[in-house]
């Protein structure tokens, strides 16, 4: 009884240790793979430095885009000439990075690759919007190097290098990955990301930072501009203007009323103007018609400003003059405000909840201005 109880405890044990060396086993070729997926810049080098058409060592290294696992390393490896090589998840999708002087991906070039069937494809990209048909493949402002970009992909990552041919590249990058599972056509169209990030860039420190145009967030130039002009123009001129026709019983705090208003509206239409001509609008379609119509609205609310100090007294005969003059110019560089936004909004590609606001609003006051016009011709048929 005892040599077999000793043989039982023998074979269980062997059992055991066998179950543990399978569980270490397995834990072990776990960890090599999830190794092999990972990219680190902590490691010597990067696992295809083999097949990057260019010398890879001593390449600045950082983790850019970290819910997405994407690590850049770059490097100046010549006179007006930067290198750069994007690791990140192969999911059987895209990755893209772009580069923008304001962060904005409307207007930037991307460098994109994926890989297919073992063969890996790069590609430029100029971004005119954000829908899959304005991404224009094999055209971009980027000077590639030739022969000098590769999109590889080894070990569950793909390894997008390529040269640049400048003095700096842009001080803002854009990420971008594409859909799990959906590689361009044939065609390159890019079919919408999945996801993307950006971020302002010091080449010279290697330090990322928050950029102003990623995202649907924060408040860009190009945003301060559009804010500051439609509440100028779009909002408190029409305003203004209501409490002029509508409100003259209520003298003269209607007069009061109205030039305070205008005045405001002049002096943040004066600021939004300044701002928008500081602004980056490279490869924006329809600017110079939203500039030309801007520029026209502040001739016209300039004019009615002068058109105030040069007032003819109530009893002067050249005052019915002075009044169709004053009404009419005011309307119209109402009516052209209000279309300017609106395509001020469409060329920025704003997010929809400042479409649809400012568009309640033009509704709002559109109602009211007919509601007023109808009280205002019963009261003169009494």
């Amino acid at each position: 009884m005892g040599a077999a109880s000793c043989s039982c405890s023998s074979s269980s044990s062997v059992q055991h240790l066998f179950l543990l060396c399978l569980l270490l086993g397995f834990c072990f070729a776990f960890a090599a793979s999830q190794q092999q997926q990972s990219d680190s810049c902590s490691s010597a080098g990067i696992a295809v430095a083999h097949l990057v058409p260019f010398n890879s060592s001593a390449f600045r290294c950082l983790t850019v885009w970290k819910q997405e696992d994407f690590v850049l390393r770059y490097k100046n490896t010549g006179e007006s000439q930067w290198s750069f090589i994007l690791s990140a998840p192969d999911k059987g999708s895209y990755v893209a990075v772009g580069f923008s002087g304001k962060g904005l991906m409307v207007g930037s070039s991307a460098v994109v690759a994926w890989s297919s069937g073992g063969k890996g494809t790069v590609k430029q990209y100029y971004l005119t919007g954000k829908s899959p048909d304005e991404c224009y493949p094999d055209k971009g402002r980027l000077t590639l190097v030739k022969n000098k970009a590769v999109a590889v992909s080894r070990s569950g990552r793909l390894y997008l290098a390529f040269q640049l041919s400048t003095d700096l590249p842009q001080p803002h990058l854009i990420y971008a990955v594409g859909p799990e599972g959906n590689l361009p056509p044939s065609d390159a169209t890019l079919p919408m990301h999945r996801s993307m990030h950006s971020h302002a860039f010091n080449y010279t420190s290697g330090m990322a930072s928050s950029s102003g145009g990623s995202g649907g967030g924060g408040f860009p130039p190009e945003r301060k501009h559009g804010l500051l002009a439609m509440m100028a123009w779009g909002v408190l001129m029409p305003l203004g203007m209501m409490a002029a026709r509508y409100f003259r019983r209520v003298d003269p705090y209607w007069f009061y009323a109205h030039m305070a208003i205008q005045v405001v509206a002049f002096t943040v239409g004066i600021a939004s103007v300044v701002l928008g001509f500081r602004l980056n609008e490279d490869g924006l379609k329809n600017v110079d018609v939203h500039r030309a119509l801007g520029i026209a609205i502040l001739a016209m609310a300039s004019l009615q400003v002068m058109a105030f100090l040069a007032r003819p007294d109530k009893t002067s005969k050249v005052r019915r003059f002075w009044n169709w003059y004053h009404h009419y110019i005011g309307r119209a560089a109402i009516l052209v405000a209000i279309g300017n936004i609106f395509l001020g909004l469409h060329i920025a590609q704003e997010v929809s909840a400042y479409i649809v606001s400012y568009g309640v609003f033009v509704a709002v006051w559109v109602i009211a201005v007919a509601a007023f016009e109808m009280n205002r011709c019963y009261s003169d048929d009494d």
